[in-house]
């Protein structure tokens, strides 16, 4: 990696780091209302939202081209700086070739931030990563997907306030701690779907673009498992029954 790149990303993390630090937190705001719900399966019978946490990555481009093959759609939760800076343009593009073929591109929150820690500035989180969005694709998110799948009260009731949704999961492959054992990443699928119960249920299912085997193997397969069993893959809003409202300006 070259030194003036190098460079780029310390300064972004940097301005990441004084923000977070200096902001006044969500518990010291004396927010009112009502928290945000948190969704982590689909209302629509027999849908699945197979979902990606943490790209865009440098491999991301090689799961949209089996996702166009397969004329399948998917959401993407991204992050503005995390693996890779999502203003690179190499990664924009990814960004902006996956929302243009149909995928949902939702927030992760800016730096992979832990929304229910005390101190973390939620509302610079979410406006850096819109920013950039709206600069790339030319829309803001409604859907997030909280990092670790951690919320507060405080930050719930932040979200809902500014509109978001937020998107957890019920399938977690766990593709982070194993990503070459694609037989335990299988393994909450396997328990989820062999339930004589699933049949004509809908769920969302989480795995990472930013870990190479997925993008380039188990995200494949796991589609195509859950395709086998009959479902129909959706992005995480049409399987809630929402086809107009995943964006803003």
């Amino acid at each position: 990696m070259h030194s003036n790149h190098l460079a780029a990303l310390a300064l972004v993390a940097l301005s990441a780091f004084t923000s977070l630090t200096y902001s006044l937190p969500l518990q010291k705001r004396n927010i009112t209302g009502t928290p945000a719900p948190i969704i982590t399966t689909c209302t629509v019978p027999n849908s699945f939202a197979i979902t990606f946490d943490d790209g865009p990555s440098i491999w991301t481009h090689e799961l949209l081209d089996y996702l166009a093959i397969k004329n399948v759609k998917v959401t993407f939760f991204v992050n503005g700086l995390n693996y890779n800076l999502i203003t690179e343009p190499e990664i924009a593009a990814v960004v902006k070739r996956a929302y243009l073929e149909g995928h949902q591109i939702g927030s992760h929150t800016w730096a992979h931030a832990d929304i229910s820690a005390p101190g973390v500035d939620v509302p610079s989180q979410m406006k850096m990563l819109d920013d950039a969005l709206l600069k790339i694709i030319g829309v803001r998110p409604i859907y997030m997907r909280p990092p670790y799948g951690n919320t507060s009260p405080e930050s719930l009731t932040y979200l809902n306030n500014e509109g978001y949704k937020v998107i957890n999961w019920v399938i977690d492959s766990n593709d982070w701690r194993h990503p070459e054992n694609f037989k335990q990443n299988f393994e909450a699928y396997r328990v989820a779907l062999q339930d004589p119960a699933a049949v004509g249920k809908g769920f969302i299912s989480l795995q990472h673009d930013a870990q190479q085997q997925t993008a380039q193997v188990f995200g494949k397969l796991a589609i195509e498992y859950v395709l086998s069993k009959g479902f129909n893959v959706m992005p995480v809003g049409s399987c809630l029954g929402d086809t107009t409202g995943w964006y803003r300006l």
